[in-house]
């Protein structure tokens, strides 16, 4: 006989009678068991509040509750329902035994006990009990398994997902840049000649044109340097300290030549003058700074009070910008997936519902979350739907190597 489960298992004795207790404690303790011992239903229920056998030998005849209502009750408590009862009588008949059955018991024996009949039921519901067990772990293990099995699978799709859009992405951009090199060449040429050649009345006249035409000209050909994804080595080597007020004063001039925001916006700045100069990448940030002016812009369309307002300041270890409107605001559920490439709240090209409704391509956010990534800079956005939003530049002063 297998006395692999006796050297570990606990097995508790419920009778009220001395001998039998003695006969049991005997030979369980014997053959490697454990032995607790019980005199009534009432102090083993109590007893197993603190020690949870693995195994009971059950009286049916007590005095107090007896057999049948001990089992019923643990039973009906969950810490002890799955401890199996064998329940002990020196009752034959067939009806007590159906009765001890139904209420829980696992089998039954017979008083006066043979040993080896004891001990083989006994090791029997051991080892059923022990299998038992590490089928629920097993079950618990696969379960838990598959759970991460999904989110693996939600996460790598994901993934996937990204690197296909991310790969559009960089086919789109690369033929946009093959493609509009020529005309701007053209554009910086023809500005050039105008600068050489204009007469000094006519230099006046065409001074602030010209000035926005140039502006506009390095504007996009910075956009195309990023869109060609330069090296880090490169991208290290455009490095320059930056300061934040001067880049949105030279970036609101820019903006000047846009009747709409010149016309149509009020606008507040209140700038920080004690800002500290950062180590940054001014066509990066530049850009950053422009994506979400324009998203300002866009958000407002429609509201007949339009203010923007733009805030510079800094604490002990980080420079915010906030750029804060008085648009449409954001619901909460699309909070999360304003920064997923190709997302946009705006209907796309050729899909306006309404004269002059902005439209999105679903790269402007996604387009400053990467331009920053150098940087280690973020955007933090708060939202109110129907009163506006603020999108906080956040650049750290000192950055990770």
């Amino acid at each position: 006989m297998n006395d692999k489960n006796s050297e570990r298992s606990i097995i508790l004795i419920v009778d009220d009678n001395q001998t039998n207790l003695d006969v049991l404690f005997e030979l369980l303790r014997n053959y490697g068991f454990k032995v607790l011992v019980a005199l009534d239903g009432e102090s083993a229920i109590e007893q197993i509040e603190y020690i949870h056998p693995d195994l009971i030998l059950l009286d049916i005849m007590m005095p107090g509750i007896d057999g049948f209502e001990t089992c019923r009750r643990l039973k009906a408590d969950q810490p002890t329902r799955d401890i199996p009862i064998i329940f002990m009588s020196a009752l034959s008949d067939t009806l007590d035994k159906v009765k001890g059955f139904q209420t829980g018991a696992v089998d039954y024996i017979t008083k006066p006990f043979q040993h080896e009949e004891v001990l083989s039921r006994i090791e029997t519901h051991l080892t059923i009990r022990s299998l038992q067990k590490k089928l629920e772990e097993k079950n618990a293990e696969l379960a838990h398994l598959n759970q991460n099995l999904e989110k693996l699978v939600e996460q790598k799709t994901k993934q996937l997902i990204d690197q296909e859009k991310t790969a559009i992405i960089g086919r789109l951009t690369q033929g946009m840049v093959h493609n509009l090199k020529s005309p701007l060449q053209v554009i910086q040429t023809s500005v050039d000649l105008i600068e050489t050649k204009a007469t000094k009345i006519q230099e006046e006249s065409f001074s602030n044109y010209t000035k926005y035409i140039l502006q506009a000209v390095t504007k996009i050909n910075q956009i195309m340097d990023t869109l060609m994804m330069k090296s880090r080595k490169e991208q290290k080597q455009d490095l320059q300290l930056v300061n934040i007020n001067d880049l949105v004063q030279r970036e609101i001039q820019l903006l000047e030549g846009n009747l709409y925001f010149k016309n149509k916006i009020r606008k507040k700045y209140l700038f920080d003058e004690e800002i500290a100069s950062l180590p940054l990448n001014y066509s990066y940030i530049s850009q950053v700074f422009y994506n979400l002016i324009n998203n300002a812009m866009d958000s407002m369309w429609e509201k007949k009070s339009r203010e923007l307002t733009i805030v510079t300041r800094q604490d002990e270890s980080k420079i915010y910008m906030d750029i804060a409107d008085t648009g449409c605001g954001i619901a909460p559920e699309d909070l999360s997936k304003l920064f997923d490439p190709f997302y946009t709240s705006k209907p796309t090209k050729g899909e306006e519902k309404k004269e002059g409704e902005p439209t999105g391509t679903g790269l402007g956010l996604y387009t400053c979350i990467e331009l920053l990534k150098p940087f280690n800079g973020e955007i933090a956005i708060t939202s109110n739907l129907t009163k506006g939003s603020v999108f906080t530049v956040v650049l750290p002063k000192q950055q990770k190597t």
